[in-house]
């Protein structure tokens, strides 16, 4: 059973993907989301230009505005960009290091691995740790894949790199450890609630998304004063960083704050804990998570 700090019921952490988007973006060959339908494969000119805009937002407003709101609450965050990012935007990106956020990555580019050889998704991992190192100094924390969506390859590439952590998992509450060799990766779940879950055309909006995360947050905490401490993160993309958007995220961090018994804390600092704790959260092989996959 997990333990936390202190005793502290639930670890509470925002998960920040800052990414860059692939060339075919709004075009109907795209397996990225939008707020709008498809473009239609017959058109005539055949790209969704506001699709294109819509993600330029987290560049030209919403990075900014998710810095400033994180130093309103005296809080750090969880960042996983793309190598690409790093390197297109270094200086945004280093604004946030000095801050005091955890710096882990997606893969170069917002490419699902799945769509990815084998050699491919090695090479967009060592771009990405090479880009983190040139502009950043150091080498990404942690991992999640673009879309969630892993590979057999994802795993060995994430250790052979020398990744901390990982948060592809959406099938528990709590971290576990994954060893391999001479070294481990902590597992645990990414957000089961996001900004996402008002980003499409199903007329959810912001205000649904704050009572979905407080509601999740409110059954987690519960569980954990009556002795099962489990952890939630909540995920937030830039290019959604609306005003709009954003105040539904200042309550939320109002309500979560609020709380003494809660451990706002990020990615690296749990993997840290648990290290430290490992007799506190399950251990696996890493050859067991890699038979995890079914063979197609």
């Amino acid at each position: 059973m997990a333990k936390w700090p202190d005793g502290k019921s639930i670890a509470f952490g925002l998960m920040i993907p800052w990414e860059v988007w692939p060339p075919d973006l709004g075009t109907p060959k795209s397996n990225q989301r939008s707020s709008q339908h498809p473009v239609p494969t017959d058109a005539i000119y055949p790209r969704d230009m506001w699709a294109v805009w819509d993600h330029e937002y987290a560049e030209a407003q919403g990075l900014r505005r998710l810095l400033t709101m994180f130093d309103d609450y005296n809080i750090r965050a969880t960042f996983v960009a793309n190598g690409k990012r790093v390197e297109m935007s270094p200086e945004l990106a280093k604004l946030a290091k000095a801050a005091g956020h955890d710096m882990g990555s997606e893969n170069y580019e917002h490419v699902y691995p799945i769509m990815m050889t084998q050699e491919e998704e090695r090479k967009s991992l060592e771009n990405t740790v090479s880009a983190f190192k040139s502009v950043l100094g150091a080498a990404p924390t942690g991992y999640i894949s673009p879309g969630h969506r892993p590979t057999p390859n994802t795993f060995p590439l994430i250790f052979e790199l020398g990744y901390s952590w990982m948060s592809d998992f959406q099938g528990d509450d709590v971290p576990f450890r994954v060893e391999g060799s001479d070294r481990d990766l902590v597992c645990m779940p990414y957000a089961h609630v996001s900004d996402y879950q008002t980003y499409a055309t199903d007329g959810r909006t912001p205000r649904d998304m704050l009572e979905m995360a407080i509601d999740e947050f409110d059954v987690l905490r519960r569980e954990g004063l009556r002795g099962s401490p489990k952890m939630m993160g909540f995920a937030i993309h830039p290019f959604l960083c609306h005003g709009f958007r954003t105040r539904a995220i200042e309550r939320l961090l109002d309500h979560v704050l609020g709380c003494p018994d809660v451990w706002f804390t990020t990615r690296t600092e749990i993997t840290d804990w648990v290290r430290k704790n490992p007799q506190e959260f399950a251990t696996v092989s890493l050859d067991s998570v890699t038979k995890m996959f079914p063979v197609t």
